[in-house]
């Protein structure tokens, strides 16, 4: 009988060990796919800012000839304002800066763009200029982070993630109001 238990001992030993190791191969293959998983999500984070980035350098270009041909330029603006935040999961910070972008850089602009029925185009130029410079310094900022911090900025609860959220969210309310005091002001 001792003998009986001994066999069974070892075969279970023998089965957890077995069971141990895949469940370990197991961890470290999950593992691997959060990290790619995770540098993807970074990828798409850079994409998104990057076009936010190019979106304020051709702006500035704009207003810097003159605001000449802007309808050239409406449908990129509109196209960069409407998409953002569409390839990675929502958060906040892609709600306050969709929300910057669609109720006022893209309005403003299109506005501003279209010559016959700008309401006030000195006023239009001075905001979005001043609104420009801010999407410019924001999306730097961020691109110029370096992957840890980047991952950071994904983590919904990490500090950095909250004072950037905190900044779009400050520059949208400001912008959203500024914008929307422009039109009722200046609506013939």
């Amino acid at each position: 009988m001792v003998k009986l238990s001994s066999k069974k001992s070892t075969i279970i030993c023998v089965v957890m060990a077995i069971f141990l190791l895949i469940s370990i191969i197991n961890s470290v293959y999950l593992n691997m796919q959060n990290q790619k998983l995770k540098k993807e999500d970074v990828r798409q984070m850079y994409a998104e800012w990057y076009e936010v980035r190019r979106l304020s350098e051709v702006v500035d270009k704009y207003i810097n000839s003159g605001g000449n041909d802007g309808k050239k330029y409406a449908l990129f603006v509109n196209h960069i304002c409407y998409h953002f935040g569409s390839a990675v999961s929502v958060s906040e910070l892609k709600v306050n800066m969709h929300n910057l972008l669609t109720l006022s850089y893209d309005p403003l602009f299109s506005n501003l763009a279209n010559v016959e029925e700008t309401l006030n185009r000195e006023k239009a130029t001075e905001l979005l200029k001043s609104m420009n410079s801010d999407l410019l310094t924001i999306s730097k900022n961020i691109m110029e982070i370096n992957e840890e911090e980047k991952e950071e900025l994904l983590d919904r609860s990490s500090s950095k993630y909250n004072d950037v959220n905190a900044r779009v969210k400050d520059l949208s309310n400001k912008y959203n109001k500024l914008v929307d005091d422009y039109f009722r002001t200046y609506t013939k």
